[in-house]
């Protein structure tokens, strides 16, 4: 990280994860880049995602499972007189990993629960004809780095 003095600890980056509500995945195919949004969960170095199983993301990843992320756990738009004086503060996590696609109905199940406890829900089911239709993916973070530019004083 070029500007060393907005980088933030492991732990307030992972704070940064679980607090953030869209993840920003980006895969690649050769040199054609591809980003897409995401809902997700984080949970023990993981983040679990889940989507049909198919379509240009599954085929990106079974070409290649190398991917990076972002999230941005929170943003504020500052305005100033000037043009050059406008920022934004913000909070985000951004790093590298590994995805995979989850086949047993158990790892998916865990990767599924993940993904709800993340936006709150505690008390979930998932009926065997929507599992077997839904694709539920884990990337396993290899390395990320959090990083702020001031603190948002909204939400913090």
């Amino acid at each position: 990280m070029r500007k060393i003095n907005k980088k933030v600890p492991e732990g307030e980056a992972i704070g940064f994860l679980k607090r953030g509500q869209v993840v920003y995945l980006a895969l690649a195919d050769g040199n054609t880049p591809y980003c897409v949004p995401m809902s997700y969960g984080y949970k023990d170095g993981a983040l679990y995602m889940h989507c049909a199983h198919e379509g240009r993301k599954i085929d990106m990843i079974n070409k290649n499972p190398l991917t990076a992320f972002t999230v941005v756990a929170d943003s504020e738009l500052i305005k100033k007189e000037t043009s050059c004086g406008w920022t934004i503060h913000f909070e985000s996590v951004m790093g590298e990993g590994r995805i995979e696609i989850l086949n047993g109905d158990a790892e998916k199940r865990a990767g599924l629960d993940a993904i709800m406890e993340h936006y709150g829900r505690f008390e979930n089911s998932y009926p065997d004809e929507i599992l077997g239709r839904t694709c539920v993916l884990k990337l396993t973070i290899n390395s990320y780095t959090g990083k702020k530019s001031p603190a948002p004083s909204k939400g913090v």
